[in-house]
């Protein structure tokens, strides 16, 4: 069965998938961290598409059910919040909409509460 999450992001962005054969045999936690990975590359190769990823995972976690959003958080900003460094921090604020901005803060402040 397809999911929302899975639907949406291979619809927005099937380049992110083509190595994985659209990611119809993932979780949606799975497909989310690919997601992460393929976001992360996207910055570090300074693409100027770098900024789109952010918008269409706000969307889908303001739209979400609670099942998504905690997918959202656990994978997703938890992935990306495992690669920041403090000095790509700002950056990677600034490609982010306000009302994610928050939420990946709370995401980074609990992976190191759980890594303490």
């Amino acid at each position: 069965m397809e999911t929302n999450i899975r639907k949406t992001l291979v619809h927005w962005f099937p380049k992110a998938f083509s190595d994985i054969g659209g990611g119809a045999s993932y979780s949606d936690y799975e497909v989310l961290c690919h997601f992460a990975r393929y976001t992360i590359t996207l910055i570090s190769d300074n693409n100027e598409s770098k900024h789109e990823p952010f918008k269409l995972i706000l969307q889908m976690y303001r739209k979400g059910t609670l099942y998504e959003k905690n997918a959202i958080e656990n994978e997703y900003l938890r992935i990306l919040a495992e690669e920041e460094k403090s000095l790509t921090l700002m950056e990677h604020l600034c490609l982010m909409p306000e009302d994610l901005k928050a939420v990946y803060i709370k995401t980074i402040l609990e992976n190191q509460l759980t890594a303490q």
